[in-house]
């Protein structure tokens, strides 16, 4: 390998390593969004709990994802975005039966 080939192979190892540090940062910022989501959800299944409403309410999870595919200026990220948001309200849901039930247990 010449020299070159060397310095374009520390300049890319350089780029790629400057934007994983930005994913890394990103990653930070979205735990810190989920944790705040969570703890709404929390919120949420406690209400549902007292006016004995079920967890899953299909029109609002319709709602999100259209919101969600309507905020993403990129249509060729617009079906990614939203299988993260199923996958986020999915565990948000798992969270709420989780919570539901141990509520039940301590009766």
């Amino acid at each position: 390998m010449n020299n070159n080939q060397r310095s374009s192979v520390c300049d890319h190892n350089e780029e790629i390593q400057s934007a994983r540090e930005q994913i890394n940062q990103l990653d930070q910022s979205i735990v810190e969004l989920l944790v705040k989501r969570f703890e709404t959800s929390a919120r949420i299944s406690r209400i549902k709990r007292m006016r004995n409403l079920p967890v899953l309410d299909s029109d609002r999870e319709a709602q999100v994802l259209k919101r969600v595919a309507s905020s993403d200026p990129d249509p060729d990220t617009r079906a990614y975005i939203q299988d993260v948001y199923r996958a986020v309200m999915e565990n948000s849901r798992k969270y709420q039966h989780q919570l539901m039930n141990h509520h039940q247990s301590k009766k």
